[in-house]
């Protein structure tokens, strides 16, 4: 199964009518979310392994290992405003020996958030820092790039506020070297919390105790859907369903001809909570359209191939300290 741009858009917008608004992994907003109690660390972990596989056109194994870990570590847990680092560490290796496209694509970033004060009506915060992508990490000096967030919330009531945004992020997938402005609405309520703007809008709907539904999306084709329920005091029931695009620079260093990788998968499985430390998933799912494109950025790609449509094991950590 190959989805073109526009069924991939189409079945973006599917996550957004489920929640009625369009909704992951970017430090833009880090700065917005708030601290839950006295943590000093959040972490989320989320290892799949494909159970076999082949390179389209080339008849080559693959066994898709993907691991996407993210987090942040605050420097003051009693300071709901500390400086705080956020870090996201990605690997991805198909497995395989073909010609036609490189095996494994790392990377990682590494930025700090800083709530800079008040300007008239408005709070000021960033996220400054660097990353490095490649499909060989560190042997040339083009996978590293630069990451910066400048925002500014404005907050009408205690449930809504309005924020204007410039976001880099030298890794983009549409127009990664040039600074692009932001906006949302942001509301706030017991049941529903929600961003939407761009390039970012998020969804967090909690329509009764036991079930939360939460939806993401980043510009250009960065999604995702988690529906969680919660059966006993330890033990509840997920489904998550993604759609991941990245790139990663090759050995030849020519930024021009990122190495593209993209992935819808959907999954579901068990959940262990020990509140409130661990919350960890096992579950089974089901990866397609795997794509590998070439190209500098979302408006000139070339197709390169497609490894096969596979089942895969998916395990789900999430972290609080």
């Amino acid at each position: 199964m190959k989805c073109s741009p526009v069924l991939r858009l189409t079945l973006l917008s599917s996550f957004f009518v489920f929640c009625n608004v369009a909704g992951a992994q970017s430090m833009a907003r880090y700065t917005l979310d708030t601290w839950q109690d006295n943590d000093i660390a959040e972490t989320l972990d989320h290892p799949i392994i494909e159970l076999g596989g082949h390179v389209n056109n080339d008849s080559k194994d693959t066994q898709m290992f993907h691991w996407d870990s993210y987090g942040r570590v605050r420097i003051n847990r009693d300071d709901p405003d500390a400086p705080f680092f956020g870090y996201r560490v990605l690997f991805i290796d198909a497995s395989t020996h073909s010609p036609i496209i490189r095996s494994t694509m790392d990377e990682f970033d590494l930025a700090m958030g800083l709530h800079l004060g008040e300007v008239g009506d408005w709070d000021l915060s960033t996220m400054l820092g660097a990353g490095y992508s490649s499909t060989h990490p560190f042997v040339n000096s083009t996978g590293f790039f630069g990451i910066g967030h400048l925002v500014a919330e404005r907050h009408y009531d205690d449930n809504n506020s309005f924020l204007l945004s410039v976001d880099y992020e030298g890794n983009g997938g549409l127009l990664p070297d040039i600074p692009m402005p932001g906006f949302a609405f942001l509301h706030h309520e017991d049941k529903l919390d929600f961003m939407l703007g761009y390039p970012m809008s998020s969804i967090h709907y909690r329509p009764m105790d036991k079930l939360e539904i939460t939806a993401q999306y980043s510009v250009p084709y960065t999604a995702e859907l988690d529906v969680e329920y919660r059966l006993a005091k330890h033990f509840g029931l997920y489904s998550d369903s993604g759609d991941f695009f990245q790139g990663f620079v090759t050995r030849t260093g020519d930024i021009g001809n990122r190495q593209f990788f993209q992935m819808l998968r959907t999954e579901m499985g068990v959940r262990f909570i020990f509140d409130p430390w661990v919350d960890a998933s096992l579950g089974i799912g089901y990866a397609f359209d795997q794509g590998y494109s070439k190209g500098f950025d979302v408006r000139d790609l070339t197709p390169v191939t497609h490894i096969s449509n596979e089942p895969y094991v998916g395990i789900m950590v999430r972290g609080r300290f």
